[in-house]
């Protein structure tokens, strides 16, 4: 990949995906995904500089250091500064009424960082915060995790976790309530179709992440479904499809249910499937944009379909819009989810760090995701009884049907 101010990527500074207008939560490794870029810390080293980079915001931290020292002096309790510190970071990142803007702590952090390349502990999960009821919608659900044996189902929504109820204020720490040990359990107060109120307590364990399956079809069509875009997924992407040895006459990427991921992956996986061009637009604050372009690589040349619903979120979108905009293959399915916000996350010091949503991104054609999502070339519903499961029966399977038909008529 090269893009018009070149970029970096190591463990101290990637681009991943929060595409996250959907700020997408694998409970997992915690992750949340949305188009994330995590950036090296930034440190201020005396009062001169840190007046110089904030003016009048001066006196604001003048008062959280007040009271941070007016606690640790006189309340008759003994307390943890750090702890002190980490809630009033938190508080402000609260304070935005911006889901994806919050504090990650340290442990997180360090999990986001091998996020997708080991097992976890958790009950096998991909959620986001959801706008209109306030909860955590249930994006996608690992097979024979203990969220599927619960008989969770994708559109779920969490409406509290133990004793706490999912709102803004509390998103980051409900989240992070989901997870645990091992056999520990956590309950969940599901809302199912806005109506019914469901009760169940989880058992979490150990859960292998595959983040990529592959199966040559009839008619020599070769398929690969991708959950999430995490690290090393262009690599496995690559390997799949090596293992067809050329000898597809088209391919299908499905996408469905996959909630983002790491935006490099995605690009570089653009890369092996378009001509050199614009991939990505990113737009900030000030108006400033920058540019990600593949390049003239372009390894497989064979009719492609990409398969979305209205699950395919953040990094999925990407990909998606790419190959509409650049006509490289069809979309089909429904629309997608409309994440299309860019949260940068930068390490503070040793301890913790805090997720900001910076910029939004846009299709190579100019083409605004977030809140709008990505409407397919070809619109296909699935049959009503399987529109909220993780996988569908090949026998009812409409969209992939309709995929293998375009790839063998053309149309």
């Amino acid at each position: 990949m090269e893009e018009k101010q070149k970029i970096k990527i190591d463990k101290s500074k990637l681009a991943t995906n929060v595409l996250s207008g959907v700020l997408i939560v694998v409970i997992s490794a915690a992750l949340i995904w949305a188009l994330v870029t995590i950036v090296a810390p930034k440190f201020l080293t005396d009062d001169s500089k840190l007046s110089a980079s904030y003016g009048e915001n001066t006196v604001a931290l003048n008062r959280i250091n007040m009271a941070l020292n007016r606690i640790m002096e006189n309340h008759i309790e003994d307390q943890d500064i750090d702890k002190l510190v980490d809630g009033a970071i938190s508080g402000m990142a609260d304070a935005t009424d911006d889901p994806y803007t919050r504090y990650i702590s340290e442990e997180e952090y360090q999990e986001m960082l091998v996020a997708g390349t080991e097992q976890y502990s958790g009950i096998g999960v991909h959620i986001s915060y959801d706008q209109e009821t306030k909860g955590i919608i249930i994006l996608g659900i690992m097979p024979n995790s203990p969220a599927q044996e619960a008989g969770l189902k994708i559109g779920d929504i969490i409406a509290m976790v133990g004793d706490v109820t999912v709102n803004t204020d509390t998103y980051s720490e409900c989240v992070d309530a989901i997870k645990g040990e091992e056999n520990t359990t956590v309950k969940l107060t599901i809302v199912r179709n806005q109506e019914e109120v469901i009760e169940k307590e989880i058992t979490r364990k150990k859960i292998s992440v595959n983040n990529i399956e592959s199966e040559l079809l009839d008619n020599n069509i070769g398929y690969i479904r991708i959950w999430a875009f995490e690290n090393d997924i262009y690599k496995q992407f690559k390997a799949e499809y090596d293992k067809f040895d050329g000898k597809v006459d088209g391919l299908i990427i499905d996408l469905r249910n996959n909630s983002g991921g790491l935006v490099n992956e995605t690009l570089n996986i653009a890369d092996l499937l378009v001509p050199a061009g614009d991939a990505l637009k990113l737009r900030y604050k000030d108006g400033t944009e920058k540019v990600y372009r593949t390049t003239d690589k372009n390894e497989i040349n064979v009719p492609l379909v990409v398969l979305v619903n209205g699950r395919s979120a953040s990094a999925s979108e990407i990909l998606a819009g790419i190959i509409k905009d650049t006509n490289k293959g069809v979309v089909i399915g429904t629309k997608t989810f409309g994440k299309g916000i860019v949260q940068t996350v930068e390490k503070l010091g040793d301890r913790g760090a805090l997720s900001i949503t910076t910029s939004k991104y846009y299709t190579p054609s100019g083409v605004e995701i977030h809140k709008n999502g990505i409407e397919p070339n070809i619109t296909v519903e699935l049959p009503q009884e399987e529109q909220n499961e993780m996988t569908v029966s090949r026998d009812k399977d409409t969209q992939l049907k309709r995929a293998v038909e375009y790839i063998v008529n053309g149309k």
